[in-house]
Formats: structure tokens, sequence, C-alpha cells
């Protein structure tokens, strides 16, 4: 049931975003294929991060085909009550199609709800499997899998490019430094978890170098999922494409933020 509520909690307002449906309808097989394997890369980087109890190794076995599970089974009941896929007047392909864009970030939604709210005993620890690999990398995941829920959450929607559209050019230099504020701050300052001592390793252990980084990472997320919905295209001029990722990165490096955050627990 902790999945199910995820995926409802996280993703509910994509399953009533008509720009999802959209996509759904129109995109094409093999985009689509990619970004289901970039998603379950992605559900899969959730589990890691947020642990699974001591001696439970196994659970990532178990919460995988859980968590994808609970993402099909929301996105599809949620287009069938509300009247987007009906039986016998949508073709089947283009039923699939739309679970399938939908169910995405419900998996990832599913997948830290099954862990984040998973109950545990007093002073139960986690044992977490992404430890392994170097400081570096892990922010560079944390940032990919926060910017990606986040970039979920907003990009379809037309507003971000109508902001982008209207905005005067020097909004968006003073976007970038509050983006660049703000997550320093939540990361640095606002005392979320206490780091420990290997936190500070590799070329990222310095504050201002993580949150630049990190920053570039989200930007990159941003022109890609303005790209995948269609707002931006290789004839227009650079202008827009950097003007429209500044103004989705405010989403997504705050996205990142709180995946970082995660890391530092």
């Amino acid at each position: 049931m902790r999945a199910f509520a995820g995926a409802l909690f996280g993703a509910l307002p994509l399953l009533f975003t008509q720009e999802m449906w959209s996509l759904g309808r129109s995109v094409p097989e093999g985009p689509l294929l990619l970004l289901l394997g970039v998603a379950a890369m992605l559900v899969i980087l959730s589990l890691l991060f947020a642990g699974f109890r001591p001696g439970r190794r196994e659970s990532l076995a178990l919460d995988l085909p859980i968590a994808l599970g609970a993402g099909v089974l929301v996105s599809a009941a949620t287009l069938v009550l509300v009247g987007q896929i009906q039986p016998g007047r949508v073709p089947l392909p283009v039923a699939v199609r739309m679970v399938s864009v939908e169910a995405m970030p419900c998996a990832i939604a599913a997948a830290l709800a099954l862990t984040l709210l998973r109950p545990r005993k007093p002073f139960e620890g986690v044992d977490r499997r992404i430890d392994a690999l170097p400081q570096d990398l892990q922010k560079l995941l944390a940032t990919t899998v926060g910017a990606v829920f986040f970039a979920f959450n907003v990009a379809p929607t037309e507003e971000p490019w109508k902001l982008t559209i209207e905005a005067e050019p020097v909004h968006f230099p003073l976007l970038l430094l509050l983006s660049l504020a703000a997550t320093y701050a939540i990361v640095f300052l606002a005392d979320f978890a206490d780091r420990p001592p290997h936190y500070r390793q590799g070329v990222l252990g310095n504050p201002l170098n993580e949150t630049l980084v990190s920053y570039l990472v989200s930007l990159a997320i941003s022109w890609l999922f303005l790209v995948a919905f269609g707002y931006l295209s290789l004839s227009m001029p650079l202008y827009f494409h950097a003007a429209g990722a500044v103004m989705l990165g405010y989403a997504t490096a705050l996205g990142g933020a709180a995946g970082r955050v995660l890391v530092a627990q």
C-alpha cells in the first residue's frame, strides 16, 4: 500500500495534466522505450539511495517490481476512471503509450515511498549499496534522480515555457543566482541531515564545486525535458535554449538538492 500511496501523492498532478496525455498519444516507440529504460534505472537508484533494512539485501528484487507495478496500475486506473482511456475508443497501442508515460513518475514516487516511508524499529539502520560508489558519483546520481522527478512534475505544463517567453532577459541571470543560492542553502545550511566525514571527499567535496556542478546537471536535464516535450527544437535561437533551461532549472535544481540531502543522511 505504501507504493500505491507514494505513486498517488508524488505524481497525481501529472495524471491530470493534458500535456502528459498528449505526449502519451504522440511519442514514438523508440523514444518511449528509451524513457522507460531511464525511468527504470531511476527507480533502482531511488531504492538504493533510500536504503534497505539490515539483513534484507534481497529487498531490491522485491521492491523493484512492486514500485514499477504500482506505477503502471495507478496510471492505468486513473486514466480509465477520468475518461482519457476508453476501452473500444482508444486504440490499445495508444493506451499503452499513455500508461507508460504516466507510469514513469508514478514508479519513482512509489520507490521513494517504499523506502523513505518504511517503518523502522528504534535505532535501526539502513543498508545502502549505493554507499559503495565514490562520493562524487553518488552526488551526481542523487542530483539526477531528484531533478528528473521534479522535472516530471513541472516540465509537461505550458507555464515554464510561457514564463520563458514573457520574462525579460535580465530575469534569467537573477534566476540563475537564486537557483544557486537556494540549492546551496538547502544542502549546506538548512541542517536537514548530519553529513558523515567522507561526504567531503572527491572533487565535489567542496560545497561550491558541488553546487555548481550539480546545477549544470540540472540545467542539462531541464533542456532535455524541454526538447522531449516539444518546447525546444534545434532550429530555435540559442537564447531560448539557454533561457528555457534556466527557467525550468530553478525547479530541477531544487529537486537535485533534495536528492543530495538523501546522500548526506
